[in-house]
């Protein structure tokens, strides 16, 4: 059975981007399930609020048509200083998959960076847990060639704090900083990039 995954932020017993959260788990459904549904995450948050309602969570809710579990641990951040430039191929990741397989693939060839910058079809896409952020003077912006759009991306987005840009792989030396965003995390500042 092909499951999907959301990853929700709770902060002092609060999610972060609930209704984002749930538009997308909504499509989802009904791309691959046809299931016109509305999934209870609500319910799950209520229940896990008093006895996490202090500090940073990492709310993890396996879903198929239905939800299947749901798991909530302390949230440890990532470190990430350096990422590799590695040729995505047809790899396909529209819809927020548990089986992660093709981009764990990927992430075997970043040698000793920390992780990934994915190119397909010469294009910026996103690194294997994350979506990019460019900055340009005082200008940030992300590939509009992605392969998953995250829900910190289209909250930043909404909110008009980031725009959208083709972003080729040459152009990437054009840029003075790099950042990773995702749900859990609002920017990451990489290092270093190689190619």
């Amino acid at each position: 059975m092909m499951t999907f995954i959301e990853t929700i932020k709770i902060e002092n017993g609060i999610a972060h981007n609930l209704d984002l959260h749930l538009e997308r788990a909504t499509r989802t459904c009904f791309h691959h399930f046809g299931a016109r549904t509305v999934l209870p995450f609500d319910a799950i948050i209520n229940e896990i609020r008093s006895s996490h309602s202090e500090g940073i969570y990492k709310l993890r809710i396996i879903y198929a048509g239905k939800i299947e579990h749901y798991t909530i641990e302390k949230y440890q951040p990532k470190i990430v200083k350096t990422l590799k430039i590695v040729d995505g191929g047809n790899i396909d990741y529209s819809f927020k998959y548990e089986d992660r397989l093709p981009l764990n693939k990927l992430l075997d060839l970043r040698g000793d960076c920390d992780d990934i910058i994915i190119i397909k079809e010469g294009y910026v896409t996103d690194t294997s847990f994350s979506n990019l952020v460019f900055s340009e003077g005082e200008q940030l912006f992300t590939p509009s060639r992605f392969l998953l759009n995250g829900i910190k991306r289209q909250q930043l987005l909404r909110d008009g704090k980031i725009k959208e840009k083709e972003i080729k792989m040459e152009d990437i030396n054009k840029y003075s900083n790099f950042f990773l965003i995702n749900s859990m995390v609002d920017f990451i500042q990489i290092n270093r990039i190689v190619e």
